[in-house]
């Protein structure tokens, strides 16, 4: 047994260790966070900074007329709405473009209405020094005590050239703030992990850190060869859906089209009636086959980022005219009543026309799925308090239950419906509408009770809206 003073003793020599330990691994954590401090500001600036001159630029030279609008010339509607789509992925809160000889002549306010104001040139100076190095100009700015700024914000200034010369300058407001607090948070844990990694190299073996190099290898060996399996099935999963768009479109086409001939007879009547009846089956299933395969495949390509939108304006009653006419014609449609209460060019858009149509046809074949003869359907449209458009489409139907509503909106999400009610699917019908609405801008909101019916309504941004006095 050892002596009580002994044991008194041991824990005198291991103490000071102990704590000297733990201060040096405290010191070590607060100076690697001071220094990786300082280097994660100078990072925040270069990034802001860099970020706020790649977005003046681009503005700059994505606009064809920069240089008559700097002149005096008011911006076109198609210019107005590039820069309220630019504010959606930039973080631009506003926009200013100076003349070439430095004046001021456009400020957007939070780019909803462009105008000119003198009164607003209180860096013209920066802009003529701009113009006359010829090199853009950045600055980072505290705006925690201005009302109207982000907390981190960027000033960038970028000299716009056609032919040579200096044609306008671009400047952008960008917020910066979210950029900083992310790679500060970054760099605060990235300091704590280095100063514990420092910490354990000192105190632990050389052959158990051996080891742990032997199996950072391996894994990192197993992740890049996870890596090149997963870039191998992505694209072996693009080349699978472009072969079955030709594969599976083709014959489904051939098959509704020839269905349908032999539907109108043209070749002649069919005598027995079970003929008829069997064509009109293969004719439903094909156009119902071929919907599930173009669904699938639209999704794929907005998933992707392939799915271009072709706009143009067009009257949103009209849309909503056809999409009724269509659905009248399913055979469900029967026995209920379906109706609209749009005026005719009450809502003129500039959008993906086929895009709105697929989104129209598929809330109202959902709403027609699920509500029960002698319901009703209704599709309405609005243009809200700040100049969205606003599209609803009503049901009496059955309702959705409120712990469903947060995933309805999930791909090959179907909910359990009663049997009389069951149709086939694949739930991608509300994923892909959310889909196509926003890649127009818009968002989409459902709104339900059980028994009641359901309400489906999707925006159209104001900057999509086409006026009255446009269109005159």
């Amino acid at each position: 047994m050892v002596p009580q003073r002994d044991t008194q003793s041991i824990w005198i020599r291991i103490g000071p260790m102990a704590v000297a330990s733990i201060l040096s691994m405290s010191v070590l954590v607060f100076v690697s966070v001071m220094i990786l401090d300082g280097v994660s500001e100078r990072l925040i600036r270069q990034q802001a900074e860099r970020e706020a001159i790649a977005w003046a630029a681009y503005i700059g030279t994505s606009i064809e007329r920069i240089e008559r609008i700097a002149e005096g010339e008011e911006p076109t509607p198609a210019e107005r709405d590039f820069l309220q789509r630019v504010s959606k992925f930039g973080d631009i809160f506003r926009y200013k473009l100076f003349d070439a000889e430095g004046r001021l002549k456009v400020v957007s306010d939070h780019l909803n209405n462009l105008n000119a104001n003198g009164d607003l040139g209180e860096h013209n100076i920066t802009a003529l020094q701009v113009l006359t190095t010829g090199k853009s100009y950045a600055e980072v700015n505290d705006g925690t005590q201005k009302s109207d700024r982000p907390d981190i914000y960027v000033e960038a200034y970028v000299p716009i050239k056609k032919d040579g010369a200096v044609v306008a300058i671009s400047e952008v407001y960008v917020d910066a703030t979210r950029t900083s607090a992310l790679i500060k948070e970054d760099f605060a844990i990235f300091g704590i992990i280095i100063a514990g990694l420092t910490l354990l190299v000192l105190l632990v073996p050389l052959w158990a850190l051996r080891l742990v190099t032997i199996e950072l290898k391996q894994r990192n060996f197993d992740l890049n060869l996870e890596r090149a399996r997963a870039v191998q099935a992505e694209s072996a999963k693009s080349a699978f859906l472009a072969n079955m768009s030709h594969e599976l479109r083709t014959p489904l086409n051939a098959i509704q089209g020839l269905s349908e001939m032999m539907i109108r007879g043209d070749l002649g009547s069919m005598n027995h009636p079970k003929y008829l009846e069997y064509s009109m089956d293969i004719n439903f299933s094909a156009a119902h086959l071929l919907k599930l395969v173009n669904d699938i495949l639209d999704l794929s390509k907005i998933d992707a980022g392939k799915f271009e939108l072709e706009e143009k304006e067009f009257d949103m009653s009209a849309a909503v005219t056809d999409a009724l006419r269509i659905a009248r014609a399913w055979p469900n449609t029967e026995k209920l009543v379906l109706g609209t209460n749009f005026v005719e060019g009450s809502l003129r858009v500039h959008a993906d026309e086929r895009a709105i149509n697929q989104i129209l046809l598929n809330l109202l074949s959902n709403a027609v799925k699920f509500t029960p003869p002698g319901g009703e359907v209704t599709v309405s449209g609005t243009v809200d308090d700040d100049g969205n458009g606003v599209v609803s489409v009503t049901d009496t139907g059955l309702g959705i239950p409120e712990n469903d509503l947060r995933h309805i909106l999930e791909p090959f999400n179907q909910l359990r419906r009663p049997a009389n009610l069951q149709s086939e699917g694949t739930g991608l019908g509300l994923s892909l509408v959310k889909s196509m609405v926003e890649l127009h801008g818009g968002a989409v909101d459902i709104e339900s009770r059980l028994g009641e019916g359901t309400t489906v309504t999707f925006t159209i941004p104001k900057a999509r809206m086409v006026s009255e006095s446009a269109t005159k």
